[in-house]
């Protein structure tokens, strides 16, 4: 089997998976069977960023939104002149399972919580549950201007708080004049 042809297999597959939790027929593709990865962007990366937004979709439309584990914690972002302030609502997560990765203009965020464990002799089986566990990962796209080499992170009351230095002399894209 060719490269082409696992591509299509594994595109039949999805779109029968798609099919079979959803009940309909997936979208119809426009004039490319399926879109090229960024020039920007790792394909792996890509990929896997792909892979997530097809199993998110599946899970809102089984709704289930937790499934496979995965969960979002709530974002704000600030941004001043010399400073960005990016907070990360991370209630019942230990410090020591956030990991904060910076590089080529993106943060990334990841983590697990997990399910309160039971306690000695205690004879309680969890039933229902409405904070997710699990896994979760972030990436946001760093503002113009962002030094990553001078961020800060602390984890404090259920809330990750980074602090990233900004160049103030950098607000927009550069303009290039073409001869």
């Amino acid at each position: 089997m060719n490269e082409s042809q696992s591509i299509d297999s594994a595109i039949d597959q999805v779109e029968r998976l798609f099919r079979s939790v959803t009940g309909h027929d997936a979208p119809p593709v426009g004039e490319q069977p399926y879109a090229t990865i960024p020039p920007e962007k790792n394909p792996e990366d890509h990929i896997q960023q792909q892979i997530d937004r097809l199993v998110e979709k599946l899970a809102e439309v089984s709704g289930n939104p937790a499934v496979g584990g995965l969960w979002k914690p709530s974002i704000s972002l600030w941004e001043g002149k010399k400073e960005v302030l990016i907070t990360v609502d991370l209630p019942g997560v230990a410090r020591e399972s956030v990991q904060v990765k910076a590089g080529q203009g993106i943060l990334e965020i990841s983590g697990s919580r997990q399910n309160r464990p039971a306690q000695d002799g205690e004879r309680f089986e969890l039933k229902y549950v409405e904070n997710p566990s699990g896994k979760f990962k972030r990436t946001i796209p760093l503002p113009l201007g962002a030094i990553t080499d001078g961020l800060q992170a602390q984890l404090r009351n259920g809330v990750l708080e980074l602090r990233i230095p900004r160049d103030p002399g950098v607000t927009d894209a550069k303009t290039i004049h073409v001869a």
